[in-house]
């Protein structure tokens, strides 16, 4: 705990919760706006509207065809099919954007994630060689010199443990 009788695991719970009070205040009006329509398109219900839809405008039509020989829109239906054209295109620009959005979101978290390890990788290799300058310097320890420990004492260099994992993994599906 510290001063304010806050546990380690309180600050961490906060600090996310700060991140993600940031991430939301970053978003613009447009954003909010797109991701609010989003949300609400993205419902088992608006499944349900759309069937009904399309069903009272064939039956509709279908039913003014067989009853005064005139109609809105005669089969095929070019109306309907424009109508749905248009919405499946909104639809797939609201969600690309939406999904842009988070990809910039879980882009930050990863970059984020990466400077914690590093920084925790920094803090551990220092407490691998304080341990061993312990050990070396304690008379009750045999002087044994560890490989290992010496290996793990050592900063990872970030550059080349990426360069090696590049190219000893295979490429990802659309790129080459």
């Amino acid at each position: 705990m510290n001063e304010n009788g806050a546990t380690h695991t309180d600050e961490a719970i906060e600090a996310i919760a700060d991140l993600e009070r940031d991430a939301q205040d970053a978003i613009s009006r447009n954003q909010r706006w797109i991701a609010r329509v989003t949300n609400r398109i993205g419902q088992p219900l608006t499944f349900f509207i759309v069937v009904v839809f399309v069903v009272l405008w064939i039956g509709a039509n279908l039913t003014l065809l067989q009853t005064s020989g005139k109609t809105f829109d005669p089969p095929p239906f070019s109306w309907l099919q424009g109508i749905v054209t248009l919405s499946g295109l909104l639809v797939a620009i609201l969600i690309l954007t939406t999904a842009n959005r988070v990809a910039q979101i879980d882009t930050q978290r990863d970059k984020l994630t990466l400077q914690i390890n590093l920084l925790n990788e920094r803090r551990t290799g220092k407490i691998i060689r304080m341990l061993d300058e312990l050990r070396r310097d304690s008379p009750e320890l045999p002087h044994v010199e560890d490989p290992e420990v010496q290996q793990l004492a050592e900063p990872t260099n970030t550059h080349e443990v990426a360069r090696a994992i590049e190219e000893r993994t295979p490429p990802h599906p659309g790129t080459a």
